[in-house]
């Protein structure tokens, strides 16, 4: 990458009277520039703990941070990366290119550091072709692309994997003196986490559609969150309905209904979790199953009530319920709600990552102006376009296959094909 020549274009631009591709330009030579400097740093970081070997006085993390002005965990990222990339140069080579980013390199590590000691070399030894792969994707497809490859270098199904989740599961709990606010953070591996993610959201649901606390703020965003505390303070009271079963959605193709179990089958246990299939079945005792129809298209046409048992499906699958109430209720069911999720992998707007399980159910038609509670006037949208959709006055249609068009004033802005295009 001529860096000098990327950043004689970027100066030489007016944005204030560029047009959309101009700016597009501007974008991509931002990024290929920050990638560029993301190994220059690298680079620099290899120097500083050379220099360290030899002069006490120098500390590589330190020294970043204080020159950087940024924090010391930013230096130790920068060190980790160094690191890193002496063991995978491909990753540095197309980092310095321009192509690839430093996020990308972190969801390497990541996948490096969390492999057996024994099994990882062998993603090591692949690293020219997930460099190459990662320039053509998005750090968070990389992510999902790497975990695949690991499980499959594992050859043991992710049950190594989940072994070390549940090692690594933590709560932390600290006081912050400026705010005198009681702060909680934690990580659980996802056998435990979807269990206390289903409880959790089952008492949101419930304090959601009861009369809120108060001091609830009008804000959307920020009475999500406000209400999710109170429904984890709720859980720990031992107030209301105690549940916390995970639920299985199970989407059933026709292929799968007619001709049993093939390639593209699945089961999403919700917000991106990934079990052992092992697990999932030593799980079903105390799990809930929902089996779900859908055409080759993904789109659903028949769907059951929850059953406790797997082979109870079947008798569920032979009296589906409604996904359609029309004008009798405003907000969608739980049963809309889990139609969505079995059609959908993300957010429905073309691009978005953010996953199905985070986003709420949009009506095409508002309430306010005749629009029906139907499965086929819903949408799931996360938060940030559910406001961009409003701001920006973006029309939103969906024919008979769910294929999406987003217009406005008359333009399309973007489409979309079906919902099985999103589990590609």
């Amino acid at each position: 990458m001529d860096a000098v020549a990327v950043v004689t274009r970027l100066v030489a631009v007016d944005v204030a009277r560029a047009g959309r591709d101009d700016i597009k330009h501007v974008l991509r030579d931002m990024t290929g520039c920050r990638n560029w400097l993301a190994a220059l740093e690298i680079v620099c970081q290899e120097r500083l703990e050379e220099l360290a070997d030899v002069d006490p006085t120098v500390n590589p993390d330190a020294d970043n941070a204080e020159a950087t002005n940024r924090s010391q965990r930013s230096g130790q990222t920068a060190s980790k990366r160094a690191r890193t990339a002496r063991q995978a140069p491909a990753f540095g080579q197309h980092m310095a290119n321009g192509a690839l980013s430093g996020e990308h390199l972190d969801a390497f590590i990541a996948a490096l550091q969390g492999m057996l000691a024994a099994a990882r070399p062998s993603l090591l030894a692949v690293q020219e072709r997930l460099a190459e792969l990662a320039c053509r994707m998005t750090v968070e497809e990389f992510r999902e692309h790497l975990r695949r490859e690991v499980a499959s270098i594992e050859a043991d199904d992710g049950r190594s994997r989940l072994e070390r989740q549940k090692s690594a599961t933590r709560l932390r709990q600290w006081t912050d003196q400026r705010t005198g606010m009681v702060h909680l953070s934690g990580q659980f591996d996802p056998e435990a986490g979807i269990t206390l993610a289903s409880a959790l959201q089952q008492r949101l649901e419930a304090i959601f559609h009861g009369p809120h606390p108060p001091h609830t703020p009008d804000d959307p965003i920020e009475k999500q969150d406000f209400l999710r505390a109170h429904a984890l303070l709720s859980l720990i009271r031992g107030e209301g309905r105690r549940s916390g079963a995970p639920e299985f959605i199970v989407v059933i193709d026709e292929e799968t209904l007619l001709h049993g179990h093939h390639v593209a089958s699945r089961v999403d246990c919700g917000r991106g979790v990934h079990l052992p299939l092992g697990t999932i079945r030593e799980m079903a005792g105390r799990a809930r199953f929902v089996p779900v129809v859908v055409n080759g298209r993904g789109v659903v046409i028949r769907q059951g009530r929850p059953v406790p048992r797997l082979d109870a499906m079947r008798d569920s699958r032979a009296s589906p319920v409604s996904l359609r109430t029309g004008r009798t209720r405003r907000f969608a069911t739980r049963d809309q709600r889990r139609a969505l999720r079995a059609m959908y992998r993300h957010c429905a707007i073309p691009g978005c990552q953010a996953h199905v399980s985070t986003t709420e159910p949009h009506h095409l038609v508002e309430w306010e102006h005749g629009g029906l509670t139907d499965i086929e006037l819903l949408l799931p949208v996360c938060k940030h376009h559910h406001d961009t959709l409003h701001a920006r006055a973006w029309e939103l249609t969906l024919d008979a296959d769910r294929r999406l068009t987003i217009t406005k004033e008359g333009h399309t802005i973007m489409t979309t094909g079906p919902p099985a295009e999103h589990w590609a």
